[in-house]
């Protein structure tokens, strides 16, 4: 796996407006990461929404504050990425759903000033009964849908 000095920055894998990592570079991370939890290896995703009003009309260095502040938070261990539409993940390594909420609480902390909007966080960890790695993304968005449903804030699956 590419250290995030190296990896970010190449234009295959990073996504230009926020510096962060781009799609594919996330699936082939995540793909990874996720067979690694069956030999013990913790991995919690973090699915954060800050809402797409602003993206239309607002600052157009908005997302690149938006990563910068994400690189700075996270660690060095951790892979941020941008989906798209106002929704981020951050791929937390060796983190239980507990280390998890510690991490959620200081990216939000850290987004406050940045995000004009509501930001919602969603958290899931990985489980020995989940086979698919689609099953982990599933149960992160379902949490980060609760988080939207409840007016912003962090839920965990």
């Amino acid at each position: 796996m590419l250290g995030r000095e190296h990896a970010i920055g190449h234009p295959a894998l990073t996504d230009q407006p926020t510096g962060l990592a781009n799609r594919l570079h996330f699936e082939l991370v995540y793909s990874y990461l996720f067979e690694a939890g069956d030999r013990g290896v913790a991995l919690t995703v973090m699915l954060l929404s800050v809402g797409s009003d602003h993206l239309e009309t607002g600052d157009p260095d908005w997302l690149r504050r938006i990563g910068d502040t994400l690189q700075r938070t996270t660690r060095t261990s951790d892979l941020a990425g941008y989906l798209g539409h106002g929704r981020f993940v951050v791929l937390l390594l060796g983190t239980n759903l507990q280390g998890g909420r510690i991490a959620a609480d200081r990216v939000q902390m850290a987004l406050e000033p940045v995000v004009p909007s509501t930001l919602s966080i969603g958290l899931a960890s990985y489980r020995p009964e989940m086979k698919e790695s689609s099953e982990l993304l599933e149960a992160a968005d379902r949490a980060l849908r609760a988080a939207e449903e409840a007016g912003g804030g962090i839920e965990m699956a």
